[in-house]
């Protein structure tokens, strides 16, 4: 998925990017455009160096939704499952079982958390700048050279 888009505010590497809604975003979901909404602000890797006012052309780093699933679901469930096979064993009371269950399910939602802030700064999950399509400098040189060979305003 290529998008284009407007960079509303960077940071270093990080660009906060404002990307229109289109007919062919209802199947794709990449985006997460909340319902009623023309247009949704994400964070993308600036590798391209645009500025705020430039238009550019994002694109999702990869697509990691199996992965992203599998982190989101399978991680607490495995806690979960620990927590409850230690109680069961180790301490041989059903009650201790729940408990550790639910302590294990909770440490589970936990290292969801921890991953999700890893992954986020090590990106793969994310949107990328792949080009400047156009910025403020290039539109305003473009207008002066324009009236300065009388074609402009």
């Amino acid at each position: 998925m290529k998008e284009r888009a407007i960079v509303e505010k960077t940071s270093g590497k990080i660009a906060f990017v404002r990307i229109e809604k289109h007919p062919e975003c209802d199947g794709c979901k990449i985006c997460a455009f909340k319902n009623g909404k023309s247009s949704v602000r994400v964070k993308a890797y600036n590798r391209c160096g645009a500025r705020v006012g430039d238009a550019v052309a994002v694109q999702a780093e990869r697509d990691n939704r199996l992965l992203a699933s599998l982190i989101v679901y399978i991680v607490p469930v495995l806690f979960a499952g620990a927590g409850a096979l230690i109680g069961a064993f180790a301490v041989g009371k059903e009650v201790w079982a729940a408990v550790l269950c639910l302590a294990g399910l909770a440490l589970g939602f936990v290292a969801v958390y921890a991953l999700d802030k890893l992954l986020g700064k090590t990106r793969g999950f994310g949107m990328e700048i792949t080009e400047i399509l156009q910025n403020k400098d290039t539109e305003q040189k473009i207008q002066s050279e324009e009236v300065q060979d009388g074609k402009g305003i």
